[in-house]
């Protein structure tokens, strides 16, 4: 049987609970282990697609098109496990799944209740995501003691029952640092610690969070008001980057500790490849900097656009230099003197959004690199911005929009994937997940990728106008990937005798990126961001 790990948070959410998940599992990977991870999260949403990068950070994308927490971008990025609706289990769905399964007459004769059905299914899916696995990692969404959340703790403390000798939790819990008394407060994770003992569970592993470093007492004493074992009580810094924090699980011994609690032999980690990698990037401090701007239209910039800020990071590892991100509201390039927001920055990317806030920002940004040469990466609606900002001011087609802005605009240069509607129910009826794209010969994209057949995530609903691109090419405007099942443009560039780089892709080439292997489009973005701040130098 598998062995499985719950992770769970005490004290406050956003404890960093989906890291070390993340982390652990890649340990447990280098010790020779197949790993995967599963988030429960207690929200009612039946997936993240219909929520706002405002209200929960980045929706992630999985190859399968499920939308999801960006947890599980954290999940692939660090240890490199591939996510799918597998993967992620929110109340929506259990309640959604077993009101189905009521409706369809599997119950007939009972009282449907929490307990036993909704528990049952949660130890179902586990049992389900750990066949053929060494280990689950299981993270339980927002904190111990939560209301909405009862359900699964009851389910765990089901689980644990049934093979104790398999399960084993972990808490992910603060610290406090009280300022103004200039004292260590360890009180509410005592309290966390209390509560779920309520449900019938005691973490077997305290994973201590402190912007600062814990002094040893303070741990010995969290040891000995818990009953969690000194030798499992951890301090968990904060650290430069999260690819710094599995470094930190190793060197602290905790993988040996979960080996040893599944009396498992203790076997090497082969971590040196991956050290070497992040500490490149963390001691660079005498590497050369260049600046990208991300122009986006969310104010939480960091959760909102995680997985390209973490495609930069993986880019700027591969190239040697550090890459600083200039975000750039939208909504301020449409003021008069708001281009001067870009006119500092080294390349730009415009990301991918839903409905017109902020596009004639985006449009205006674009024109400007492609006129002043400076790098520009397009994903999803960039690329869309792009189409519709070289129709206008290169074709001088006067009114070319998106049906998205404009239902009845006459010059659709972006219109709706074909069978689908502006009145179409909104939770998963996009074009989502992976789709092949085959690259053109001679493209500056080809070279990138160096094959001709690719597969990238895609999650949009309109596409690039067929009827219009052969007269973009005309003026150097070519398609260089379409998907070879439909002929759907899928990347799009300025030929290089125009623009040194001026691309476009309908895909979301960051949610594959990794440190270890980079999205090819993030790389050619930052070589290409080096060549133009040395000429801008000179």
């Amino acid at each position: 049987m598998s062995k499985f790990i719950f992770v769970v948070g005490g004290v406050y959410s956003g404890t960093g609970k989906g890291i070390a998940a993340a982390s652990l599992a890649l340990l447990l990977k280098m010790r020779g282990n197949t790993v995967s991870i599963i988030k429960c999260d207690p929200y009612l949403n039946v997936n993240a697609g219909t929520m706002s990068p405002v209200e929960h950070g980045e929706v992630f994308l999985c190859d399968d098109g499920t939308e999801c927490d960006l947890d599980l971008g954290h999940y692939e990025r660090i240890a490199g496990v591939s996510m799918s609706c597998e993967n992620i289990l929110t109340s929506g769905t259990l309640y959604k799944n077993l009101i189905h399964d009521e409706e369809q007459g599997k119950y007939l004769g009972q009282t449907i209740s929490i307990v036993p059905h909704v528990t049952d299914k949660i130890q179902q899916r586990l049992d389900d995501v750990g066949k053929d696995m060494d280990f689950v990692i299981a993270e339980i969404g927002g904190t111990v003691g939560d209301f909405e959340s009862g359900c699964f703790y009851e389910a765990i403390s089901q689980f644990k029952h049934r093979c104790p000798d398999d399960v084993m939790v972990v808490m992910v819990a603060p610290i406090i640092w009280n300022a103004t008394v200039k004292e260590f407060k360890t009180k509410p994770l005592q309290n966390s610690i209390r509560s779920l003992r309520h449900d019938g569970l005691s973490p077997e592993m305290l994973l201590c969070r402190c912007d600062r470093e814990i002094p040893s007492h303070i741990l010995d004493k969290v040891s000995k008001l818990t009953g969690v074992p000194r030798v499992a009580v951890f301090e968990a810094p904060d650290v430069q980057t999260i690819y710094q924090v599995p470094i930190e699980f190793f060197d602290r011994h905790i993988d040996d500790l979960v080996a040893d609690r599944f009396h498992l032999p203790r076997r090497g980690v082969r971590i040196h490849k991956y050290r070497d990698l992040v500490e490149k990037y963390i001691n660079g401090h005498d590497l050369k900097h260049v600046t990208i701007g991300i122009v986006g239209k969310y104010e939480n910039c960091e959760e909102a656009y995680i997985s390209l800020k973490e495609a930069l990071t993986h880019a700027a590892v591969q190239n040697n230099v550090k890459v600083s991100i200039k975000w750039i509201s939208a909504k301020d390039l449409e003021k008069e003197n708001g281009i001067e927001e870009i006119e500092d920055v080294s390349g730009v990317i415009v990301p991918g959004g839903f409905d017109s806030r902020g596009v004639e920002g985006k449009i205006r940004a674009i024109r400007y690199c492609r006129e002043n040469k400076v790098p520009f990466l397009g994903i999803c609606l960039g690329l869309q911005c792009a189409v519709i900002e070289f129709a206008r001011n290169v074709m001088k087609l006067e009114g070319a929009t998106s049906q998205e802005f404009d239902g009845k605009c006459q010059i659709p240069v972006i219109h709706f994937v074909q069978g689908q509607t502006a009145d179409i129910k909104k939770s998963g009826t996009m074009r989502l997940g992976a789709y092949d794209c085959e690259l053109e010969k001679d493209s500056l994209i080809r070279e990138l990728y160096k094959k001709k057949l690719i597969s990238e995530r895609h999650r949009h609903r309109y596409e690039v106008n067929n009827e219009f691109v052969a007269d973009y090419a005309t003026k150097g405007f070519v398609v260089s990937g379409r998907n070879p099942q439909s002929g759907l443009v899928e990347m799009m560039e300025l030929k290089r005798d125009i623009h040194p780089y001026f691309v476009g892709t309908q895909a979301h080439p960051e949610f594959k990126s990794l440190l270890q292997a980079p999205a090819p489009l993030f790389t050619g973005l930052v070589v290409a961001a080096i060549n133009f701040s040395q000429v801008i130098s000179t």
